[in-house]
């Protein structure tokens, strides 16, 4: 399992037991992307969307905003590729 999954499914499960949210504020900055100029997270474009995904799996009501991201074709890929696994869609390579 990778490292982000390791840490983020483990705190979101705890958040969702304890708190209990009837709605979540989802905030995707693509600044913890891989080959961001400014972000040093280092993750995939995958496992940035597991995250979504697996938010989205408490089946809460949810609110997904963007946000940072300093290389454009990673900000348009990740929020592309975020919006198809929240409509439970495939996108087509050439995208």
């Amino acid at each position: 399992m990778p490292t982000n999954e390791r840490i983020f499914k483990p705190v979101m499960d705890k958040i969702m037991e304890v708190f209990r949210p009837g709605a979540i504020v989802l905030q995707c900055g693509a600044d913890s992307l891989t080959g961001d100029r400014l972000g040093c997270f280092n993750l995939t474009l995958k496992g940035h969307a597991e995250c979504v995904r697996y938010t989205k799996s408490f089946n809460v009501p949810t609110l997904v905003l963007g946000g940072g991201g300093y290389t454009i074709r990673n900000v348009a890929r990740c929020w592309a590729y975020e919006t198809s696994v929240l409509l439970d869609t495939e996108l087509p390579d050439g995208l």
